[in-house]
């Protein structure tokens, strides 16, 4: 099977769409299945056009359903193919709620299938769409541990004492990145030893000079920059800790996964996406505002044994029920019954 990929990034290897489109290309030819990748950052809608037409595959899936999904729908109208959406997170929180939503609703209905990585973000998207249920399946993300290069940093320097708080996430306000720092500054100022770390590609320059500038305040506030998927394990290791303090997400976080998957325990926001993989004190813990995550960060700072159940729990947890093997198979089995292949 001949499968074109329409995402809104492919380089570099960082951001959240980037890991997901590639894990599933991977297993997807590890299937025997034929790839090719039309990157919107790179590649023009005019040029991925052509491209679709000479690659001829057999089926386009875009991801994201305004960025990648409206240019499936330009392909699908002009070439005659079907097309499928996995929706990634802004186009259910911000693109159907934005000036993008009728471009968004008209990719979406022309949509043969749609994939959302966990029922919660399905509900989400019926709140608004209900007419589009009949489309819309549940495909788990796949997690991989990522790849942990040994990077130095001369400016990598928690002392032995301090717990590492790591915030694997890209500089854009979605991620809320400024919200830990002044609250950990509260545990700071009584003594408890902390290091916290930022690694991130900047995705909002206005954002990422407002966070830089914030960050200056606190002695114990890191920023590493962008790092590659092939090194963001390393960071992984170091950390004590693993935050995620986003505003949404659109199901499983990368980060997590690979963080839990790698036995970490982590603390996250209450959103829909994180409670998807996270139960409270049994796979990780979920803070809802300040109060309650001074509270839990600080249990976690202290108490190792607490540290350790979660970090196990969690690894078992995420091995065990995000399987990359399954989730391409999974594609392989909606493909097929799209296409209407015998056997789907």
């Amino acid at each position: 099977m001949k499968i074109a990929f329409i995402t809104p990034c492919y380089y570099p290897f960082v951001r959240g769409n980037s890991v997901t489109v590639r894990r599933i290309e991977k297993y997807l030819k590890a299937s025997g299945c034929e790839v090719e990748i039309f990157a919107l950052d790179i590649v023009t809608a005019e040029d991925t056009l052509k491209g679709v037409r000479r690659f001829a595959p057999d089926i386009v899936h875009s991801f994201h359903a305004f960025a990648g999904g409206r240019i499936a729908r330009l392909i699908s109208e002009t070439v005659n193919l079907p097309y499928l959406i996995t929706l990634t997170g802004s186009d259910v929180y911000e693109a159907l709620q934005d000036s993008r939503r009728e471009e968004t609703v008209a990719a979406l209905d022309g949509a043969a299938a749609l994939v959302t990585f966990h029922k919660s973000i399905k509900f989400r998207l019926l709140e608004s769409l209900p007419l589009l249920e009949g489309k819309i399946c549940v495909i788990a993300q796949g997690v991989e541990v990522p790849g942990s290069n040994y990077l130095h940093h001369d400016d990598y320097r928690p002392t032995e004492e301090a717990k590492v708080i790591l915030l694997p996430a890209g500089l854009r306000p979605v991620k809320n990145v400024t919200f830990a720092p002044p609250l950990l500054a509260k545990l700071y100022a009584r003594g408890i030893p902390l290091y916290f770390v930022l690694v991130g590609p900047v995705l909002h320059g206005g954002y990422t000079a407002e966070v830089l500038a914030e960050y200056e305040q606190f002695p114990f506030a890191h920023y590493f920059g962008e790092v590659g998927h092939d090194a963001i394990g390393w960071y992984f290791n170091q950390a004590d800790i693993v935050l995620n303090t986003s505003c949404f997400e659109g199901g499983m976080a990368n980060t997590l996964l690979e963080a839990m998957a790698m036995g970490k325990p982590v603390l996250a926001s209450n959103i829909e996406g994180n409670r998807s993989v996270i139960k409270d004190f049994i796979t990780g813990l979920l803070y809802q505002g300040e109060a309650d995550f001074l509270e839990k960060i600080e249990r976690l700072i202290l108490d190792v044994t607490l540290r350790e159940k979660l970090g196990k729990n969690g690894k078992r947890f995420v091995l065990k029920n995000f399987m990359p093997e399954k989730e391409a198979a999974s594609y392989l089995k909606l493909y097929a019954r799209i296409l209407g292949l015998a056997g789907s």
